[in-house]
């Protein structure tokens, strides 16, 4: 449906085009009845330029087509439309981050870390109104937010972003899943809303994590209402090293072993599908991270409730196909 911002003055654009259009009638008289004087009417037709006159109306009818365009657009049109909304319960979502050396690895482009960064961005920008919380892990976890957020521009992604591969070299090496697991569980608030815990992790086994992951199982049977994914990234099926980077991206080297030897880092899904058994989750694996936007997309539609539908009015300023449409009748006047 399309409407103006200034309604109430759209009558008088009209009046002024019709005016228009009166005065080209008129000029157009006083041009015939000078010619009339001049001589005669069929001489002066024959060897001058002058338009016939139904190609005068037709440039009489351009010339307040187009004014009445023009001050179209100075009355803002807008175009309207509806469209359903759905209205659906929020959730909360924790976001588990391996925050580990191997995350550092390529064989996930441009490394697992990045990529899994990357998506987590992509998924939350697309959220309305579910809140948000971000755990770290590597040999210790780190809850990054004090309790979920739906403030996803000013606070949860800008912490996301200061994760990098200074951050991944400060903290503890290591992979330890279970201390993740208790963390981030404390990290949801005592609400009675739809909760949803999203572990993201290579998988590679430390010493430290069994017993955790234990200590994990016995708190999450008592908190039956999080739902768990646990997505492995990397290719499992070839070991990729570790580069180091200069200030500048270029690769200076590897990492090492104290016995001077590169460290190569494979993921481990049989580890991972054990550890999701475990908490009575669901796991997935990416080997190359195109799949990592439809895990999360799956994940949240299986959450989401809908508590309702609404019409939602979408408006669009159209004043640029009026423009448009002036610019061309006043060209089509100047053609004829």
């Amino acid at each position: 449906m399309l409407f103006f911002h200034y309604e109430e003055y759209k009558i008088l654009i009209y009046v002024l085009a019709g005016l228009i259009f009166l005065l080209y009638l008129f000029l157009y008289q006083r041009k015939s009845a000078w010619l009339k004087a001049f001589g005669q009417r069929s001489l002066v037709n024959r060897f001058s330029k002058i338009p016939k006159i139904h190609r005068n109306l037709l440039k009489g009818t351009c010339m307040s087509a187009a004014c009445c365009a023009l001050g179209m657009v100075v009355l803002q049109p807008k175009w309207q439309t509806t469209q359903d909304h759905y209205e659906k319960e929020g959730l909360e979502i924790v976001f588990v981050l391996d925050v580990s050396i191997s995350m550092l690895a390529e064989d996930v482009k441009p490394n697992r870390l990045q990529r899994a960064k990357m998506e987590i961005s992509r998924l939350v920008q697309g959220l309305e109104g579910d809140r948000v919380g971000l755990v770290v892990f590597a040999a210790r976890a780190f809850s990054l937010l004090p309790y979920p957020t739906n403030d996803y521009e000013r606070v949860f992604l800008r912490i996301l972003n200061m994760i990098n591969e200074n951050y991944v070299r400060f903290v503890p090496y290591g992979t330890n899943i279970g201390n993740a697991f208790i963390l981030a569980m404390d990290t949801f608030s005592k609400e009675n809303t739809k909760k949803v815990m999203i572990l993201l992790t290579d998988g590679e086994e430390q010493i430290i994590t069994r017993s955790q992951v234990a200590e994990a199982v016995k708190l999450l049977l008592e908190r039956k209402d999080i739902a768990i994914y646990v997505v492995g990234i990397g290719d499992p099926k070839k070991a990729s090293p570790i580069p180091k980077r200069d200030k500048e991206g270029n690769v200076t080297g590897y990492e090492l072993t104290e016995e001077e030897e590169t460290i190569y880092t494979k993921p481990n899904p049989v580890f991972l599908r054990e550890i999701a058994e475990m908490v009575g989750g669901t796991y997935q694996h990416d080997a190359t991270g195109n799949e990592l936007k439809h895990i999360f997309a799956q994940v949240i539609e299986r959450h989401k409730n809908i508590v309702g539908i609404k019409k939602k009015n979408i408006i669009k300023d159209v004043s640029q196909y009026f423009l448009g449409g002036a610019l061309a009748l006043l060209a089509l006047y100047f053609i004829l």
